[in-house]
């Protein structure tokens, strides 16, 4: 028989009014103890969400196919997917869970975007982080005992969470021969992204391997496999486009290679000659704006 009462011992519900925490939207943030024989129906999941067992076991349901959880495990749900679990009888669940989203073009969208990219397998979705557990609990805390410093602290806490789960992914993948994202062209679309919006701040190619945890190898071959042009190449001319753009806005060659973070004058002034054709000064010479 089934039997879906289950206490919830702390619930936060945003869902009409998401609570902003600088760059995060929270949902839904709680902690539901089980009894023996619960069994939480079927549900349809709309936000990014993350289970974590505090204790006891039980059995999780993605799309219908089951995974086993148990304490400490991380068990994370995406947008328009169905969820279900059931409690163990001997050892009844007891977990918190946390429903959020991030803004656009920030660090916690680029991670949602990965742990999404990277466990889109019903079955690849449990995690053993014991660290979590504090950072969760944290969270409920802060909404419990809020403050003027709350809102920074649970967006640093999320942030947190989402860097321990691409974390162990990453680390999960390096054990395994890595294969394709299940949508190459979305992380082609994020690496143009990132790279357009974030041109001064990356001082070299293999700096991308911090931002999609996908070691730079891999991330070339999808962006060839979906623009056809090698990853070096693009981010190469987007360095340059950027450095015309400042010469001819009247900017010296020192002031240019300072912001494109080149290791010396030189280095800049070679690899401007290479890409143009002719030196950066020479460039300067034809600023239209004189």
């Amino acid at each position: 028989m089934i039997n879906n009462k289950y206490r919830i011992s702390y619930n936060n519900l945003f869902m009409l009014n998401p609570k902003r925490c600088r760059n995060y939207f929270l949902i839904q943030a709680g902690e539901s103890l089980c009894a023996k024989d619960t069994i939480i129906p079927v549900h349809q999941q709309n936000y990014f969400e993350i289970t974590y067992v505090v204790s006891g076991k039980g059995i999780s349901y993605t799309n219908d196919i089951p995974v086993e959880i148990g304490k400490n495990d991380c068990f994370l749900s995406f947008p328009n997917e169905t969820h279900k679990i059931v409690s163990d009888e001997q050892d009844p669940l007891r977990f918190i869970f946390l429903a959020f989203y991030a803004k656009q073009k920030t660090q916690g969208n680029t991670l949602i975007n990965y742990i999404t990219q990277a466990c889109q397998a019903p079955n690849n979705r449990n995690y053993h982080i014991e660290s979590l557990h504090a950072l969760c609990s944290g969270i409920l805390k802060e909404l419990r005992d809020e403050d003027m410093y709350s809102e920074r602290a649970i967006a640093l806490l999320l942030e947190q969470i989402l860097i321990e789960c691409s974390r162990n992914i990453s680390q999960k993948t390096k054990s395994t021969p890595q294969s394709a994202p299940t949508n190459a062209a979305i992380l082609t679309h994020d690496i143009i992204t990132y790279i357009d919006q974030n041109i001064f701040k990356i001082k070299k190619i293999s700096d991308l391997e911090n931002v999609f945890f996908y070691n730079i190898n891999n991330l070339s071959k999808y962006f060839h496999s979906q623009m056809g042009i090698p990853l070096n190449t693009y981010f190469i001319s987007k360095k340059m486009e950027a450095a015309l753009q400042l010469l001819q806005a009247g900017e010296s060659v020192t002031q240019v290679s300072d912001k494109l973070q080149y290791s010396s004058i030189h280095a800049f002034s070679r690899a401007y000659k290479n890409y143009f054709n002719e030196s950066p000064s020479k460039s300067q010479k034809k600023n239209p704006n004189e």
